[in-house]
């Protein structure tokens, strides 16, 4: 069985693309695009990992609004199970305004259903149908963040594989990681997240000191790879040669490869990265976080016509 529960975030992204300038305090800037497409960094990993070919199911919180139905849509479109996703008229759905200037992103969020989320119907039972779970985007998630411990704890007991992207936290405090990573199976973080979590300097002494804390820490560090640490050693994965178009999603397309070529082909560490970062890779050659819709025969494909960049 290779069905995946993924718990979290879930909002609109509105992209404002080719910004003239930078936002500037009582200005107005013109923008060349306009576009509302699936956002969240837990949905974006689902979608993933259902278009390889792996099972996937949903659980989180949509306003009851034409956000939430477009995206009950979207998820239902790439064969994601949503019955655990539940409706609210308290909030609205969140969204995540994109200001894209050249190559930088500036994101404004209006968090509603994301900090509203608080695992209504995830009990020990439900967890027992699924053979992973996976948790994203938990530093917006105010009023579930507290019950993750109990769902880890509750996995172990089920034999149920865990992970978790945790995404960056604002506070930098990262509250309740202690709690977390001793229980975790997979920790995706990129090379900011890790440095903060950790104090390290560098990704690789991050990745040693978490290999302390947690069973298996992965690091991406964008075109230079992810990071792996075993038998007390880093290894570095390199990344493969694109052409990049947008990168938005291309972290949690990495989190939905290493899934995928876990938990369904059964691949070790490693070579699970190295195909994750295939998957991430061939993500930033399509606009949007969903749009590349990789088949695992499209990633073998990417394999073969694009090579590893050299250390």
């Amino acid at each position: 069985m290779s069905r995946a529960l993924f718990i979290g975030d879930l909002n609109v992204d509105v992209m404002m693309g080719g910004m003239e300038s930078l936002p500037v305090v009582d200005r107005e800037v013109a923008c060349q695009s306009y576009d509302v497409v699936m956002g969240a960094s837990t949905v974006l990993c689902a979608c993933a990992y259902a278009s390889l070919g792996g099972e996937a199911a949903f659980a989180g919180l949509a306003g009851r609004d034409d956000y939430g139905d477009f995206m009950l849509r979207g998820l239902a479109d790439f064969g994601i199970d949503t019955s655990l996703v539940r409706r609210t008229d308290k909030v609205r759905t969140g969204v995540t305004v994109n200001l894209i200037y050249r190559s930088t992103r500036t994101q404004v969020t209006y968090p509603g259903t994301i900090a509203e989320f608080s695992g209504e119907g995830l009990e020990e039972a439900v967890l027992a149908g699924f053979r992973h779970i996976h948790f994203g985007g938990v530093y917006l998630q105010h009023n579930f963040r507290h019950r993750i411990a109990g769902l880890l704890e509750a996995a172990g007991r089920l034999g149920i594989s865990s992970s978790l992207d945790p995404q960056w936290d604002a506070s930098e405090r990262w509250e309740y990681m202690d709690q977390w990573l001793p229980r975790l199976t997979w920790l995706f973080l990129n090379d900011d997240e890790a440095r903060s979590l950790t104090g390290a300097r560098t990704s690789e002494e991050a990745v040693l000191a978490l290999a302390g804390r947690t069973r298996c820490p992965l690091v991406k560090t964008g075109e230079r790879g992810a990071l792996v640490c075993g038998h007390g050693t880093v290894q570095r994965v390199p990344a493969r040669r694109v052409e990049v178009v947008d990168t938005t999603g291309a972290g949690d397309s990495f989190d939905a490869g290493f899934l995928y070529a876990t938990l369904v082909r059964g691949m070790p560490a490693a070579e699970a990265a190295a195909f994750a970062n295939a998957v991430a890779g061939r993500s930033c050659t399509f606009v949007g976080g969903v749009n590349a819709r990789s088949s695992f025969s499209d990633i073998q494909r990417f394999i073969e016509t694009n090579p590893v960049r050299e250390a």
